[in-house]
């Protein structure tokens, strides 16, 4: 498969699988807005957005995030299943921290 129809199917699989989350921080409606995965298939940039915040969110489909890549492999039938990392969308994972704010 190439890049462009891994992301595609990550995106719809995800979207049927967060609706099935029965974690109260998810809320009903969460919307996939891109994927982006690596040339190697070993990670997948998934945003996601909803109403409201999206702390909590993002925080729930970390904890969900062992159940939602194991049903993306079943779905995939790739040799190697990308590692799903969470963002919310309009962040960037190369976000650099205010000045002053290093740890």
């Amino acid at each position: 498969m190439k890049p462009r129809q891994v992301e595609v199917a990550i995106s719809r699989i995800l979207s049927e699988s967060i609706g099935e989350l029965s974690d109260p921080r998810i809320p009903m409606i969460v919307t996939i807005e891109r994927v982006s995965v690596t040339q190697d298939y070993g990670l997948a940039r998934v945003y996601v957005s909803s109403i409201g915040e999206s702390g909590p969110l993002i925080e729930a489909l970390n904890n969900a995030r062992g159940r939602l890549q194991h049903e993306t492999g079943q779905a995939l039938k790739l040799r190697r299943v990308p590692q799903l990392e969470f963002y919310a969308a309009g962040a960037s994972p190369f976000e650099r921290l205010p000045a002053g704010e290093n740890s």
